[in-house]
């Protein structure tokens, strides 16, 4: 391996290319090249800039089972393309497809006839900004079942909430496919997208309940210390500061399942359960990583 000095001017950082290697690709004072940041911190240089052509999926099926055909479109959503095409051999029923819970959150999807579109779709860099916009709305949902039953309202913050998680996903996997798009670990963005899923399965139950305030207010103290927990820069989830969420998510009551509505409080706490396990995996490998970096 070649070691070579890093030079400073300013603010900016800078270091020489190996004169054999400008001149083996024709490299001049003119040139572009391409640099690419990987997971684990190298960085790549390529002797040619390109740009990433935009990726136009174009699919076709004779499938026509809806739920199918609604996993079909999601995964293509989910997918890094810029535009999708989808086309069926027959003619489907667009508004028994378009009452699926998860494409009620899909933007721009347009259903006519036997074909399945989507022109433009949204390009979310940010996870984990994602993920707290997320909490914070599941907290949102928590006020209004303290207050009682209003059901658009509830309808409404599902939906989005659902979105969020869409968004979530189609974010992760563009950053596991591009790594030099995100400033996220691979392990990172998988415990975030982890948690956006244990998160929807929480609020499908919630939604499900008849609303009582002193659940609900159980619940809130749950997701109050869980976003105070992220949204400290300065803890970094340190594996001490995940412990007192751990002890708050223990304290909540074993339920037994007696009928709809105890199953759905047991679903619930179970999921917080998964939330807790997740973020004490999550601080024990970035303790892992400040130790071994020491």
């Amino acid at each position: 391996m070649d070691i070579r000095n890093i030079q400073k001017t300013g603010d900016m950082f800078y270091l020489y290319l190996p004169t054999r290697w400008c001149k083996k690709f024709n490299i001049s004072g003119q040139s572009k090249v391409g640099v690419q940041i990987n997971a684990d911190g190298s960085l790549i240089i390529h002797p040619q800039a390109s740009k990433q052509k935009p990726i136009h999926l174009k699919l076709s099926t004779k499938e026509s089972n809806m739920e199918i055909v609604q996993k079909l479109i999601i995964a293509a959503y989910l997918s890094p393309a810029d535009s999708f095409k989808i086309e069926l051999e027959k003619e489907i029923d667009f508004t028994k497809i378009l009452d699926q819970k998860n494409l009620i959150s899909l933007e721009l999807v347009e259903i006519d006839g036997n074909h399945i579109s989507c022109e433009s779709t949204i390009n979310v860099s940010d996870p984990f900004s994602l993920l707290l916009t997320m909490i914070k709305k599941v907290k949102n949902l928590l006020r209004v079942l303290e207050k009682g039953t209003h059901k658009e309202l509830i309808e409404r913050y599902e939906e989005e909430i659902d979105r969020s998680r869409l968004l979530i996903e189609k974010s992760v996997v563009a950053s596991l496919i591009n790594s030099s798009q995100t400033s996220y670990k691979a392990t990172e963005l998988h415990f975030i997208s982890m948690l956006a899923k244990h998160l929807e399965t929480v609020v499908d139950h919630l939604t499900s309940l008849k609303p009582t305030k002193n659940f609900a207010l159980k619940i809130s103290a749950v997701f109050n210390v869980l976003l105070q927990l992220l949204e400290d820069k300065t803890a970094k989830l340190n594996y001490h500061e995940c412990l007192p969420f751990l002890r708050v998510v223990n304290k909540l009551p074993n339920i037994s399942v007696k009928d709809v509505d105890s199953y759905d409080r047991r679903r619930i706490i179970r999921g917080l359960n998964n939330i807790s396990e997740i973020m004490i995996d999550w601080a024990i490998i970035k303790e892992t990583e400040v130790q071994q970096s020491q």
